[in-house]
């Protein structure tokens, strides 16, 4: 194996050109959906989808996003479509705090935004065989349990050579 760190650096690239591969095979089920959703406003529904209403900081948070950006994408998600995706009110524990909750229609959205992805990465896998198929999983599921954990380092870019 060639150096390790190169070969880590050569996979990632990989992993993000599949990804967007992925990214624009599934534009079209997106759309199909009714929702043209950003990457940053599915993370937010995403993030609310297990109907618990956050408040805008801790959506934030969740999110990874600058305030300004959230303020943004909570605004689009209130206001692009004929049906809010999400709903706000004030807190009632701290007046000073507003409250995102997600609506069915924003529920809607997240599946279909969710189904297009998946279902563009379907098509890709399709062609391995069981035994490539079941190795993928056990690594797949291998840095799954790292990236849980926290343990993963994300080097900043440097410039060609590096991610």
């Amino acid at each position: 194996m060639k150096d390790r760190e190169q070969t880590v650096r050569d996979l990632a690239r990989q992993i993000f050109e599949m990804t967007v591969r992925t990214w624009l095979s599934s534009q079209r089920e997106k759309l199909k959906g009714g929702y043209d959703l950003s990457e940053s406003e599915f993370l937010a529904l995403d993030a609310l989808e297990d109907g618990e209403a956050l408040t805008v900081g801790e959506l934030r948070r969740r999110v990874g996003v600058l305030p300004a950006q959230m303020s943004r994408i909570i605004k689009a998600l209130e206001q692009r479509y004929d049906e809010k995706l999400v709903v706000c009110s004030i807190n009632p524990r701290d007046k000073r705090r507003i409250d995102v909750a997600i609506t069915p229609r924003g529920r809607r959205a997240v599946e279909a935004f969710r189904r297009g992805k998946i279902l563009a990465t379907v098509e890709a896998l399709r062609s391995l065989s069981d035994r490539d198929l079941t190795a993928l999983l056990r690594v797949l599921n291998q840095v799954q349990d790292v990236l849980e954990r926290g343990r993963h380092h994300v080097s900043p870019p440097c410039g060609d050579d590096q991610p």
